[in-house]
């Protein structure tokens, strides 16, 4: 079973994105993020296999050293691949790069699969959308979350998560949230 580390997000910013995970499952839009495990998040890295008692060990200190922070969400973005990605796509801030790198050179001991040089943050809405429902999707999401140039729209960080997971289907194992706290 693989391995990810990611951000998560407070309860305001988590409320608002369960909303659209609760409006796509209504309209049966894409098929993927119901497993009530699963949070609202951005992954950092990944891995197939890892000495878990080490990872918690190092997330306990990096939450310590580590504030929350706020991170701009740019625009909606969409991975056009067999698994058809719907995502909000943050923006690139100093912030965001430098937790990942951290992240990133804090596990260099393990094998990831991401680097930061082909990481693409963002936060996936929905999965398996046919074609069809991408329009439907967007709507949705528009319906939500409205952001322009004078009304930017910003995801709160609260703490960096261990997470077990299955990938086919998506099957959250466990979720260990550690406060970030610096």
């Amino acid at each position: 079973m693989p391995y990810a580390i990611v951000l998560s997000f407070d309860e305001e910013s988590s409320l608002l994105i369960y909303k659209i995970f609760n409006k796509f499952k209504d309209k049966k839009i894409g098929s993927m993020l119901y497993d009530p495990k699963l949070k609202p998040h951005i992954t950092l890295s990944t891995y197939e296999k890892i000495n878990t008692q080490s990872a918690k060990d190092r997330l306990m200190l990096f939450s310590i050293e580590n504030k929350p922070f706020k991170i701009q969400v740019s625009s909606i973005g969409y991975f056009p691949v067999e698994k058809s990605v719907l995502f909000l796509n943050p923006k690139a801030s100093n912030e965001l790069l430098n937790i990942q790198q951290k992240i990133f050179s804090l596990f260099k001991d393990f094998e990831s699969a991401t680097s930061p040089s082909t990481w693409v943050p963002h936060c996936t809405l929905g999965m398996y959308l046919q074609k069809e429902d991408i329009t439907k999707a967007i709507d949705i999401i528009k319906e939500e979350i409205v952001i322009t140039e004078e009304n930017p729209f910003y995801i709160h960080t609260k703490s960096i998560s261990f997470v077990k997971f299955e990938r086919e289907p998506l099957k959250i194992d466990w979720w260990l949230d550690y406060p970030l706290k610096g």
